[in-house]
């Protein structure tokens, strides 16, 4: 890491402010957001750099890193960079022993909604819920995957509780070679009233006729926003559809 020159930051409700200059130029400033995490999630699923620095420069390292998602302190000069990615959002399920970390990826409205889907490929493996706990750590376990079924293709649902503006959906394909065929012919739509696999009266937010390559990251921007409570994912064919991480906002 090279020399840090000068330091401002600031922490107000769980945000860190940061901006470092360095002896080549000044960084760009980010917003790092606080979020509790458990420790078996940055112990067993994601890369990981432990680094001998204060509180400030382990986000100015992690900016460094195209890898680094999410940056821990542990005191009194531990650093950890991960790869975690994880929404300032989410609440741990063991909140005891949990690490005070830093994320940069802003509150989701995805974590907590209300998810309902077609029939799941598997019963005891990648759920449907997945999708809305706010959190991926790159293994297969923690995608989701549905097929089509009675006439209609695979799809999930999302309640997220109120009629508000979405701005952007960002899917996440799984990490292996069946992405291209997992992730592909989706439509993305936006509606007020709920529906179950026929989201044709929604309006359109957008589309990825993919073939998806494997931990792609699909951005869907619609211009303007779309207001509307429930949001859907469907395939427009008949294969199954598996999400690796899902992002709402």
């Amino acid at each position: 890491m090279q020399p840090v020159a000068a330091v401002l930051w600031a922490c107000m409700a769980g945000v860190v402010l940061l901006g470092a200059a360095t002896t080549e130029g000044v960084e760009d400033a980010a917003l790092w957001r606080g979020v509790s995490v458990e420790s078996s999630w940055l112990k067993t699923t994601v890369t990981q750099t432990p680094r001998n620095l204060s509180l400030i420069p382990c986000g100015a390292a992690c900016m460094r890193q195209d890898w680094c998602r999410l940056w821990c302190h542990e005191a009194p000069r531990g650093c950890l960079l991960t790869s975690l990615t994880a929404s300032a959002s989410y609440t741990p399920a063991q909140p005891v022993g949990a690490l005070t970390c830093y994320t940069s990826r802003p509150p989701d409205l995805a974590v907590g909604a209300t998810i309902t889907s077609s029939p799941p490929d598997y019963v005891d493996k990648r759920h449907k819920e997945n999708l809305v706990d706010g959190i991926y750590g790159g293994a297969m376990s923690d995608c989701a995957k549905v097929n089509a079924f009675d006439g209609t293709t695979a799809w999930f649902l999302l309640d997220i509780g109120a009629s508000v503006p979405v701005t952007e959906v960002i899917l996440v394909a799984q990490p292996n070679s069946n992405a291209p065929s997992h992730l592909r012919d989706v439509e993305v739509r936006v509606g007020d009233v709920q529906m179950a696999g026929d989201f044709t009266t929604y309006q359109l937010l957008g589309t990825f006729p993919g073939p998806a390559v494997p931990e792609q990251t699909i951005v869907l921007r619609p211009a303007p926003p779309l207001t509307g409570r429930y949001v859907s994912i469907q395939r427009t064919t008949t294969e199954t559809l598996q999400i690796a991480h899902l992002e709402i906002r």
